[in-house]
């Protein structure tokens, strides 16, 4: 259910704004009528999207990607983002990149992903310069190009997309193809952080707490690490339960906070979080003792393949003979 999320919240959501193009006003209205059940409004914008409107099989795309008002299905919102895409549409371009990118096998397709996001970024549309930067740098669907993953990321930075300017900063904060700048890095990530980047937010984080490329600030860098973790991401939500089982950053020990942010860690599948409150369960720390859920965390750990969870379980079962 959260990997669903994520990919539609990385995808151009099809009802944030109206439309800039006149052209799409009209399939707009009909999609967003469609979206809270109106069965004539999807009709009509059915009709358009058969018709060849690639606004219209822009936005049916997005209804089948989401399951608003209908079925979710994501085969049929490739099929329509790609006709729209075929016409020109960079968002939907956009959204095929992501779905190749992020979607689960067999529809994955990393070099699917960056041809649709080279499509879209070619073509000035920011957020697929940033994913395409991105690919470039770890070499996914694409050979490694630093040098070109840099010009995308400037490009997309220049547009002001947050996460653009926070990968960029990455790259300047590791002198990954560029010469390291950990000044230049921490002021691009912290651009990307004022704007809202849950991994920007953590990294400045991390830059205050360090004292890396900035003065160490360990109330900034908790500060940030908060944002950072209210937004969901989980290797903040685990650094900051870290802080409150070791009484760090000028904040009291607190074992049972510390066990509340390790699960809304674990929950989002986090390995580290999971055998963390694992043994927190098995050990009465924060939280009740309870074995039943100790197992189960340190089981879900081990099973995304965590070393210490993996041996843990593997021990237990031979002390059980």
């Amino acid at each position: 259910m959260r990997a669903a999320a994520l990919l539609l919240f990385a995808a151009v959501r099809a009802f944030a704004a109206a439309p800039a193009d006149p052209g799409d006003v009209a399939a707009y209205e009909l999609a967003r009528q469609a979206a809270h059940g109106k069965t004539e409004a999807r009709a009509g914008l059915e009709r358009l999207a058969r018709e060849g409107a690639a606004g219209a099989q822009h936005y049916l795309g997005q209804l089948y990607l989401s399951g608003r008002g209908g079925p979710r299905d994501k085969g049929k919102a490739i099929e329509w983002f790609r006709r729209a895409a075929e016409q020109g549409h960079v968002a939907s371009a956009h959204n095929l990149g992501v779905l190749y990118e992020r979607a689960a096998a067999p529809l994955r397709d990393p070099a699917e992903a960056a041809k649709w996001y080279r499509f879209a970024a070619e073509r000035g549309f920011a957020r697929s310069q940033t994913n395409l930067g991105k690919m470039l740098v770890k070499g996914e669907g694409v050979a490694q190009d630093l040098e070109e993953a840099r010009a995308w990321l400037e490009k997309a930075a220049a547009q002001g997309e947050p996460h653009g300017r926070y990968a960029l900063g990455m790259l300047h904060l590791n002198g990954r193809g560029v010469p390291r700048d950990e000044a230049e890095g921490v002021r691009l990530i912290r651009a990307a952080a004022e704007a809202g980047d849950r991994d920007a937010q953590y990294e400045l984080a991390l830059a205050y707490g360090a004292g890396r490329g900035v003065g160490r600030d360990e109330p900034a860098a908790l500060q940030w690490l908060r944002k950072s973790a209210a937004q969901e991401l989980p290797e903040a939500e685990y650094l900051l339960a870290a802080i409150y089982a070791r009484g760090q950053y000028g904040e009291p020990r607190d074992e049972a906070r510390a066990a509340e942010w390790l699960r809304r860690a674990a929950k989002q599948d986090y390995a580290e979080a999971q055998y963390a409150l694992g043994l927190a369960f098995a050990e009465g720390r924060g939280v009740a003792k309870n074995l039943e859920e100790a197992v189960y965390w340190l089981g879900k750990a081990a099973a995304a393949g965590h070393p210490q969870a993996m041996e843990t379980m593997a021990r237990a079962k031979r002390d059980a003979k």
